[in-house]
């Protein structure tokens, strides 16, 4: 358990329902357990009062629903095994307090032709470790305090890229270079949707990581992962594997990632870190795991962010220090199977996990619980139902909404918002 532990979980499997037990396996962000013994026992006692406080809420029946299972191991409520799925109560608004850069400047991160020779996993190490970094991210002045994760250079003059959640909740962040040398970053700009964060060093020249564009990947190329799971004396670390799938959709704060899937080993503290492909080129920035409900072994099931994604978010990040222009309804949703439906007599849809404080959605009244049936008139399954009629429209266009609710569908309006301005709260 680390300082992180409030952000874990942030991932929901989009449609992985069990369809024949309680629970299901989920993502989780790789962010590292503190290596001293002060943290330990912060951790031992925090978890100490969550056990008296389950003990309590069991006791009292605190003020909440308490779960029921039929005999085959289902919840009695529909409720209850759809907040399981998606672990809806463990959406985290992101602080970071590390200091901002004076000037962000112009640097635009290139993409090189993915052409000529592969190469074997040596020479991929001996050419791209020199690029990878470790990220201390500090909370208040304790030096002895932080979370770990990875990084990757991107210029030769200090451009950092990292995951927005390694440095969530930091006051403070430390680069520690190849040669194990540390530098204090400044941040330049992140964006908790696509949880890409750009930080920047003052150190002249590094070894920047070359990238290539994720759009020429197949499924079963060779890649490769370079980070620094659990902690410090695992740095610089190399697994290796293949592209298991492309373009697997994760929700995520709002909205839907489209990431990379691979079995390379992804751990905590590779968060952050680049996945490259056979010629020693970015292709991915790694940023989950699958974890089960349960703590049963789930392995090589690993995600990253993919490289053409990273470009347009650096882009703008170093441009304007978020990303704006972009629409969002303001709704975490996943769908509902038909055998779930068929199970509970609910409709099927797409299930309402969290509304976004401060978008439409919320002030329409959609809520947490809901079952979102319809868009526009046409039956909701997917997510990408709705993605698809969402990228056709621009901000301040509205999506029209049938939507169950305690055995009544009513149809409500959301207009698109931008998600820079309402993210965060």
């Amino acid at each position: 358990m680390s300082w992180y532990s409030s952000n874990n979980n942030w991932y929901k499997a989009e449609s992985t329902a069990p369809q024949g037990g309680y629970g299901a396996p989920r993502q989780q962000p790789q962010t590292p357990p503190p290596g001293n013994r002060r943290v330990r026992m912060i951790a031992v006692i925090v978890c100490i009062c969550l056990i008296a406080a389950g003990i309590w809420i069991a006791a009292t029946g605190g003020g909440s629903r308490v779960s029921q299972y039929n005999s085959d191991g289902m919840p009695v409520l529909w409720q209850d095994y759809m907040d399981s799925l998606y672990d809806s109560d463990t959406f985290t608004q992101t602080e970071i307090n590390i200091p901002v850069a004076d000037e962000r400047g112009s640097f635009a991160l290139q993409m090189s032709s993915s052409g000529g020779a592969a190469l074997d996993f040596s020479e991929i190490y001996e050419k791209c470790v020199p690029s990878v970094v470790g990220i201390k991210s500090f909370i208040g002045d304790s030096p002895d305090y932080y979370g770990w994760g990875s990084g990757v250079i991107v210029s030769s003059d200090g451009y950092v890229l990292t995951n927005t959640h390694v440095i969530d909740g930091g006051d403070s962040a430390k680069v520690v270079l190849y040669d194990g040398s540390e530098h204090e970053a400044k941040l330049v700009g992140y964006d908790s949707q696509s949880d890409i964060a750009v930080i920047k060093i003052e150190a002249e020249g590094l070894t920047a990581a070359e990238f290539a564009s994720s759009s020429d990947l197949s499924v079963g190329d060779s890649v490769a992962a370079i980070g620094n799971p659990l902690s410090p004396d695992l740095r610089l670390t190399m697994t290796r594997g293949i592209i298991s799938a492309l373009n697997r959709e994760i929700s995520y704060n709002g909205t839907v990632m489209s990431l990379i899937q691979t079995d390379a080993s992804i751990n905590e503290g590779n968060s952050g870190g680049p996945l490259f492909n056979d010629r020693g080129q970015v292709i991915g920035i790694t940023n989950m795991k699958m974890i089960s409900t349960f703590g049963s072994g789930i392995e090589g099931l690993g995600f990253a962010i993919p490289s053409d994604t990273v470009k347009t978010i650096v882009g703008a990040l170093v441009k304007d220090g978020a990303v704006y222009g972009r629409s969002t309804i303001g709704v975490t949703i996943g769908p509902i199977s038909e055998e779930i439906a068929d199970y509970y007599d609910i409709p099927q849809g797409l299930y309402v996990s969290y509304v976004l404080a401060g978008s439409d959605a919320e002030a329409q009244g959609i809520e947490k619980g809901d079952i979102i049936i319809k868009v526009n008139g046409t039956d909701a399954r997917q997510n990408a139902d709705i993605s698809a009629v969402k990228a056709e429209l621009e901000i301040g266009d509205t999506i029209d909404f049938t939507v169950w609710r305690d055995g009544k569908a009513f149809d409500v309006s959301v207009e698109l918002m931008d998600g820079a301005e309402i993210s965060d709260g």
